[in-house]
């Protein structure tokens, strides 16, 4: 309703009622207006009135108490009570035009009356009218000039009336009056600032820090007032004091960290930093503002940081372990170092706190296969599957965890119920028809595998893995070898170093029996590596040569890599 509870809108009855009794009918008028018996008949009435209208209000029968008020208004127009009474009920109601009109004629009747103005005061405020409201509160203070709060009233007007110096002047008049303190010289700090004089700002401040130097606040306040006049030194100075006066204020602390960072003094900047990071009581959001340049520049390759940021990171987990995004951060940071055990168990707080973390359940799910976590990631993919029935890429990797395990049907389940779900992604769409193939191929249903396999190459014409892989299926087969040999080439001119493609190629020219030129490529193959199916290959193209010699040779290399 107003700026705060009017704590005298409701009086004790008997008080309200001895005051319309004293003040009823002067002498002047009885003698003049009525005779004697008249007016003992109206002075009877108007009692009655009056009594029955606070009986009523009492009752909260409102409206009944304001027709009996007003019938007491009807009988002398000159009491203030009934009007001081009427604008009472129209205040509680939140009719605040009809109150502030009789509240008026209540303060205009009787001027002098304390808590009359103060309520007429409350009702122009309340109505904005913040001009009239200073020259009541005016008139209270010349009434009584130790009043503090009439200050305080007073000044507040003036400030929602613009009027600032003057709300200065009255926070002035009142410090002469009780001396310096906390609320006039914050009060006045505030008004400069809005007037845009931090200069008169700091030196309110600076003056009663003089009268109070332990006041934390104020000094908190006195800081940030020289840090926005550019006066970075000075505020460097008071938060020193203020670290020593309020060791445990993470603010302090934090702010302390950005001036040593700003002259360099890397050692102290950390230390600062830290001892922010140890408070719970600053929040995880604010400190990871704080965390996410230095997180920056560990996943750029800069490691010049890595080992305050892993200590900052443990921190902010410490302090806010039920904090989902500080448990993002460092599991991602743990992955980044390669502490992949550790950042898993992070990456399932994530997804703990908040189950909808789509992103977190990825990394999870992909540090799970990497880490051959298989078990792990059957149950957690299913889960998330549930959780998000057409995000295609956790029924790629609950297919991909099947496939592991050779549970091939599960696999081609999972895969069949998820593809429909990817759209303008041609690389999952290809690789999901590549476990596809891979799994049909499995169960041996070859026609289903082949068709997987050409889906997936409609997809990603330079799938590598498929080529590879439909290639050498085809000629284990023997079939469409030139078809084979046409996919297989492309890999190896893809990637002419990787040892799987030249074998691959070697096999198909062996199944077409151009065994001098699969024992060249078989050999290039081994160059690059060791293998036991390399060797069993070139023993069986050497075998086709006729170079028995050394096919026995390879024979013995694939056993002896075997027995290791």
């Amino acid at each position: 309703m107003g700026k705060k509870s009017v704590i005298f809108i409701v009086f004790n009855l008997s008080i309200s009622f001895l005051s319309a009794q004293n003040n009823f009918f002067s002498d002047k008028r009885i003698n003049n207006q009525h005779p004697k018996e008249d007016q003992d008949k109206l002075e009877y009435r108007y009692k009655n009135y009056f009594y029955s209208a606070l009986k009523q209000k009492s009752l909260e029968n409102y409206s009944q108490a304001i027709n009996f008020f007003e019938q007491c208004i009807e009988l002398d127009k000159k009491q203030a009570a009934a009007y001081y009474e009427v604008s009472q009920i129209y205040y509680s109601q939140e009719k605040l035009l009809e109150s502030l009109k009789y509240a008026k004629t209540a303060y205009d009747l009787e001027p002098k009356n304390k808590w009359y103005s103060l309520f007429y005061a409350e009702n122009l405020f309340s109505n904005k009218k913040f001009y009239e409201a200073t020259k009541v509160y005016k008139n209270l203070i010349k009434q009584e000039v130790n009043n503090e709060s009439y200050y305080i009233e007073l000044a507040l007007c003036y400030i929602y009336n613009k009027d600032l110096k003057s709300a200065i002047k009255t926070y002035n008049s009142l410090e002469n009056l009780k001396g310096i303190n906390h609320y006039t010289s914050t009060q006045k700090y505030k008004i400069y600032l809005e007037l845009e004089d931090l200069k008169n700002a700091a030196r309110e401040l600076e003056l009663f820090l003089k009268e109070d130097p332990y006041d934390i606040q104020v000094y908190e306040m006195l800081s940030d007032c020289y840090i926005l006049d550019n006066n970075l030194e000075k505020a460097f100075e008071v938060l020193k004091k203020l670290s020593k006066l309020n060791p445990g204020s993470a603010g302090v602390h934090l702010t302390l960290s950005d001036f040593y960072l700003q002259k360099g003094n890397i050692e102290e900047y950390q230390k600062e930093l830290k001892l922010a990071f140890l408070s719970k009581k600053l929040d995880a959001q604010t400190k990871i503002r704080k965390i996410v340049p230095l997180l920056t520049q560990v996943f750029e390759n800069d490691s010049s940081n890595l080992f305050f940021v892993v200590e900052l990171c443990e921190i902010l987990v410490a302090t806010h372990p039920e904090d989902e995004m500080s448990n993002y951060i460092y599991a991602d940071l743990l992955r980044s170092t390669n502490n992949l055990e550790k950042s898993i168990i992070h990456y399932k707080k994530v997804v703990k706190i908040n189950p909808n973390q789509q992103d977190a359940w990825i990394d999870l799910l992909f540090l799970e296969l990497q880490e051959n976590r298989i078990d792990d990631l059957i149950i957690d993919s299913e889960t998330v599957i549930e959780l998000f029935p057409t995000n295609p890429t956790f029924y790629y990797l609950n297919a991909l965890s099947y496939y592991t395990i050779k549970e091939y049907q599960k696999a081609i389940e999972s895969i069949n119920n998820g593809v429909h779900f990817v759209f303008e992604n041609p690389t999952l769409s290809s690789e999901m028809y590549s476990i596809l193939g891979n799994s049909y191929n499995e169960i041996k249903e070859y026609e289903k595998s082949d068709l997987s396999y050409e889906k997936s190459l409609e997809f990603l014409p330079e799938n590598v893995m498929v080529l590879n892989n439909y290639a050498y299926y085809l000629s284990l087969r023997g079939e469409n070898l030139e078809k084979a040999k046409k996919m297989s080439k492309k890999t190896i001119e893809l990637f002419p170093r990787e040892a799987n493609y030249l074998d691959t190629y070697a096999w198909i020219l062996y199944k077409m029996k151009d065994y001098a030129s699969a024992k060249t490529f078989m050999l290039q193959a081994i160059e690059i590596a060791e293998s036991k199916t390399f060797y069993n290959h070139m023993s069986d193209i050497l075998i086709e040569l006729g170079e028995f010699e050394e096919a026995e040779k390879y024979k013995l290399k694939a056993q002896e890599l075997e027995d290791e």
